[in-house]
């Protein structure tokens, strides 16, 4: 899946010499305090292998809590992660056999449109998130490589760059790559606006952007035809690990019955090379995603109401309220769910297989057929999402107070499928039997949407019965 950040099998070859240089040289065992005079504008959360920091002509060691600044050089060697989290909440995770440097990071939380940020990937893979800083001043955050500058418009987004060409994907928002020259200098900040700059949005699903040196302009591709790009490996890191296994164990077998030739011995090496750096791939995409997780907005699903409900509401807010700052997802004419999406991991990135959800809150009524309101009761609720085969299972048990005999206690019971692109799930149109009901066949509908963290869900639901029919809206979080 291409919105997936993926760790890919095999770390690029490029600059793997220097990088084994640092994976060698003398480290302590921790970054030294910085001077009070230059402030720290970000930390080490998370380093697989032996990561290295350049500082003033010294080399250290990163590990989880080493500080940065201004002017430090971040090298991964061939089996390296570091994921770093700046002052501003951006996210910045480089992968192995990779060099990025901190050129400029000027953040303000007072004045966060006066921000000044800009990297250089001289070689790698690198995945950014952005933070307050580049949704504050967008035209003052740049990413360059040896090639290009790459300027963003409230995004997540991959690089990866050799001396010879740089390819992007885009998770979330816009990227805009602009070749360097005479209108497009190294040391200028922001997007590059010439006549061959190109911009790549998230909306391209499976499109990459291109350019290398015997190029007349970026180009917009499928990413399947990046030939000998790492961008092409963007799978699931558990998946790329079973691949590899079975690889593996197939190279192993093929040792197994007699075959000796250095050729296979040469197969199977390769083979336990790829299980071993799949295995890292996998232990630091859990751990970007732990991060990814714990800096989500915490209301990115938000229930707004248009006009007022029949019966007392207590966890929707105005609709003109809700919708300052959020988009609406799904809505049935009185309750609409926004989501925040600014700032936020793609969609439907993160998770593999079925998630479950737990019942945070839930509004709901029942109307008889003489339009009689009164509040009803949510419990027992059950929400499973299977990010892999896009469907979704959910129960609800559903009572109201004092209610005839046969509406007293209900039970929703729906599925259908997600859409990937969107994080919208609708209920099937199938009917299905009504709890309680004897023969009384019911026909519930569900409507919602997972926040793009996919750490929140929320749905409207109906839900008609042979005495009226249920009504509401529920959040869920996980």
């Amino acid at each position: 899946m291409l919105s997936t950040l993926a760790f890919a099998e095999t770390p690029s070859d490029q600059g793997a010499a220097r990088n084994a240089g640092a994976s060698t040289a003398p480290s302590v065992q921790a970054v030294a305090p910085l001077p009070s005079a230059q402030p720290v504008i970000g930390s080490v959360t998370f380093v697989i292998g032996k990561a290295s920091l350049e500082r003033a002509g010294e080399t250290l060691s990163l590990m989880a809590g080493s500080e940065l600044k201004v002017g430090d050089l971040l090298l991964t060697p061939q089996n390296g992660h570091v994921h770093v989290r700046f002052v501003d909440g951006a996210l910045v995770s480089l992968r192995p056999s990779s060099t990025l440097k901190i050129q400029e990071y000027r953040f303000d939380p007072q004045n966060p449109s006066a921000s000044q940020v800009r990297f250089e990937l001289e070689q790698g893979v690198v995945r950014a998130i952005s933070g307050k800083a580049a949704e504050s001043a967008k035209d003052k955050f740049r990413l360059n490589t040896p090639l290009a500058a790459i300027g963003v418009k409230g995004t997540d987004f991959v690089v990866e760059a050799t001396p010879g060409r740089v390819n992007a994907i885009v998770n979330q928002g816009a990227i805009v790559l602009a070749p360097f020259d005479a209108q497009c200098s190294v040391q200028g900040s922001g997007p590059c606006a010439t006549s061959v700059s190109r911009e790549l949005t998230a909306l391209a699903k499976g499109i990459a952007i291109t350019y290398s040196s015997n190029m007349p302009s970026p180009q917009l591709l499928p990413t399947g035809q990046l030939r000998g790009s790492e961008l092409i490996n963007l799978v699931s890191p558990l998946s790329a690990a079973s691949t590899s296994m079975n690889v593996a164990s197939g190279a192993s077998s093929a040792s197994g019955t007699g075959a000796s030739n250095s050729g296979e011995a040469a197969a199977s090496s390769s083979a336990n090379n790829r299980v071993q750096q799949s295995q890292v791939d996998a232990k630091a995409f859990a751990a970007l995603n732990q991060i990814l997780s714990s800096t989500g907005a915490p209301n990115a699903l938000t229930w707004g109401r248009w006009g007022s409900t029949q019966v007392q509401d207590n966890f929707t807010i105005p609709f003109i309220t809700a919708m300052q700052g959020r988009s609406v997802t799904v809505g049935d004419g009185t309750f609409f769910l926004f989501r925040t999406e600014s700032n936020m991991p793609n969609l439907l990135g993160l998770p593999q297989g079925n998630v479950n959800f737990a019942l945070q809150n839930a509004q709901a009524t029942f109307t008889d057929f003489a339009n009689n309101a009164q509040a009803a009761s949510v419990s027992n609720g059950v929400l499973g999402i299977n990010f892999s085969s896009l469907n979704f299972n959910t129960s609800l048990n559903l009572t109201t107070p004092g209610a005839g005999s046969g509406t007293s206690a209900q039970v929703l019971q729906s599925s259908g499928q997600l859409n990937p692109n969107t994080g919208i799930f609708l209920s099937s149109t199938t009917p299905v039997p009504g709890s309680n009901s004897g023969s009384q066949v019911a026909t519930p509908t569900v409507a919602g949407a997972v926040s793009l963290d996919t750490r929140q869900a929320g749905y409207v639901f109906t839900l008609p019965t042979a005495q009226g029919q249920f009504k509401g809206a529920t959040l869920w979080g996980r």
